[in-house]
């Protein structure tokens, strides 16, 4: 009884802390998930973190709160589960609800763009560690290799990543009477251009059925909210969308906010929740869906090349975000100070992103 509360005790504070820090999309939440629960916990292997990354790229909800989730119920059970979603959550939630009071009030945002400014860089960095760290062993086979170099290629020219993903897996694992067959004929064609009662109730639909970016939470926030409902403006929703990805943690918590506006403090607490709750469902399933898979050959096969891809996917964005910072000479050096530090010590993760913002804020004044 007492180890099953350190362990949720432990569960609680290390998704609290990465719901505080987790800056970079997606991308930067996996980065730092695995450098705090793999890496330095060793809740899970790294194979495993691997495998239950793939399987969230490939089922609905935010990607980083099923992760976190998943690793959680790894190390304390459903009740971990439980915890390590809130605790996560949490944090943005909080932040989210503080930035809709002074919305609110004022008529604007508060201007976080100089600390945001050496954040991006550190952050473009701790995703380029995770990249070096989590390749390693999974490109041994020429066909995983190549479909990975593939994705890597078309996450550069703006292509869906769910639809890289699965086309990825498909063209890697489709086979005939029982004989793996070479089906790279489909792959390229990817290449070719993704009332209190009534608000919970969109919120939960928005939660339960996304993929992707926050490019498409806009598109279904902005038919749901600003076209149906006619609850908010589309410059309320924008702004709603930039809180949520300025803000550490999911882009969901854009819920917060919009919610917020709609029906304060309740709204955006019962937006947060609905939006989140169909993920908690999704998650208590993933290890399952893991258990099933690592059962049948062909699916294994398609989670392998699924994660190798991810991987992909993630040096993408490592990529996309240093070509950011291309002609500005601060962010340059903060990035290189970075990228050193992570590659040449265990920094926490936690110390970089502040030292970037520290830095980023003082080379903002020049």
């Amino acid at each position: 009884m007492v180890r099953r509360q350190k362990d949720l005790y432990e569960i609680g504070i290390a998704s609290f802390k990465l719901g505080c820090i987790g800056f970079g999309g997606i991308a930067g939440m996996v980065s730092l998930i695995e450098s705090e629960i793999v890496a330095k916990r060793g809740w899970i292997t790294r194979d495993h973190f691997l495998d239950a990354v793939g399987a969230a790229n490939i089922i609905p909800g935010p990607n980083s709160v099923e992760i976190i989730m998943h690793c959680a119920r790894e190390k304390g059970g459903r009740a971990g589960l439980v915890v390590g979603g809130i605790m996560y959550i949490l944090p943005a939630m909080l932040i989210c609800l503080l930035w809709a009071y002074l919305y609110t009030q004022y008529g604007h945002l508060p201007s976080v763009e100089p600390f945001l400014y050496g954040i991006r860089p550190a952050t473009a960095a701790i995703i380029a560690g995770a990249v070096f760290r989590l390749s390693k062993g999974l490109f041994k086979r020429r066909d995983i290799t190549v479909l990975s170099l593939l994705v890597f290629i078309g996450a550069l020219c703006g292509l869906n990543d769910v639809a890289l993903l699965f086309g990825a897996g498909l063209a890697g694992t489709v086979s005939i009477n029982g004989k793996q067959m070479r089906a790279w004929f489909p792959f390229p064609l990817l290449f070719v251009d993704s009332s209190s009662g009534k608000l919970f109730f969109i919120f939960f639909k928005i939660g339960a059925i996304l993929y992707g970016s926050g490019y498409v939470l806009f598109a279904y926030m902005d038919e749901a909210l600003v076209q149906q409902n006619h609850w908010l403006t589309r410059q309320q929703l924008t702004d709603a969308i930039s809180v949520g990805q300025i803000t550490p943690g999911p882009i969901l918590s854009s819920a917060t906010f919009a919610g917020y506006l709609i029906s304060g403090v309740w709204g955006g607490v019962l937006a947060t929740i609905a939006i989140f709750l169909p993920s908690f469902f999704i998650a208590f399933f993933v290890h399952r869906l893991l258990a099933f898979i690592n059962r049948h050959v062909l699916l294994r096969k398609f989670l392998n090349i699924v994660n190798a891809a991810s991987v992909a996917l993630i040096a993408a964005v490592a990529i996309q975000m240093a070509g950011v910072f291309m002609g500005q000479w601060q962010s340059m050096v903060i990035l290189v100070m970075s990228l050193a530090l992570v590659l040449l010590t265990k920094v926490n993760p936690v110390w970089l992103i502040a030292l970037g913002s520290c830095v980023g804020y003082l080379l903002s004044l020049m």
